[in-house]
């Protein structure tokens, strides 16, 4: 994944996410949802309403990545350099997430995991901060959860934006100086870089002891603008 790119796009998002997800700004945060099958009728949470990114969700197809029920399509072009699709994580405390699985199958190609959290430790009144983990091109189970290579687009804490670390290092940073960072979304982004026009399918997505199964029954395929949380 492009961390150029991606920082850029994260830079561009943190005045959004002020708005979007600052914790504290209703009465209760709502309960983490765990959507086990997600069709192109009923996307069941996921999609991408985050503001600056109206347009990049991924689409619901036949196309294989693990099963043969369907999967996550993420198609990506000169036009349309990133795309990406989220579900809400009812602003989780991201402490939860230490030795918690993170896995999700894939076809070749580029896939990255994508924890957009709030209240963490970076200088900032929001306290946003994406975590960012690419998955190896090569078809199979990415599995991030004991992984070194994870890393953020902000600074937290004493770790640098953009420094490779494992999970619990950026949580533990996150949440230093007495923060107490929050997930508010989770999902999977493609980001190849370049112009080629290129693909990736996504299934089974394993986030806070969550599968979600993406399965074709029926409708365009279209998730781009569904109601988080549903």
């Amino acid at each position: 994944m492009n961390r150029k790119i991606s920082c850029a796009v994260a830079i561009a998002a943190a005045a959004g996410a002020v708005s979007f997800a600052l914790p504290g700004t209703a009465s209760a945060a709502p309960a983490f949802n765990c959507a086990k099958v997600a069709t192109p009728s009923n996307s069941n949470g996921w999609g991408n309403t985050v503001p600056d990114e109206r347009g990049q969700a991924g689409k619901i197809t036949a196309g294989v990545a693990s099963d043969n029920d369907g999967s996550l399509e993420f198609a990506t072009s000169a036009s349309t350099k990133r795309q990406a699709s989220y579900h809400s994580a009812g602003q989780l405390p991201l402490a939860d997430l230490n030795g918690s699985a993170l896995t999700f199958q894939k076809s070749n190609g580029n896939a990255n995991w994508q924890i957009r959290i709030t209240g963490a430790n970076t200088g900032t009144s929001s306290g946003f901060a994406t975590l960012v983990w690419g998955a190896p091109i090569g078809a199979g189970k990415a599995d991030a959860t004991s992984s070194n290579q994870w890393w953020a687009t902000r600074k937290l804490g004493n770790i640098p934006a953009a420094q490779n670390a494992s999970l619990s290092a950026l949580i533990a940073a996150a949440n230093s100086d007495g923060k107490k960072a929050v997930v508010d979304l989770y999902g999977i982004s493609s980001q190849p870089g370049g112009t080629a026009d290129a693909k990736v399918n996504v299934d089974e997505v394993t986030f806070n002891s969550c599968t979600t199964n993406f399965k074709v029954s029926g409708g365009n395929g279209s998730i781009e603008f569904p109601s988080f949380g549903s």
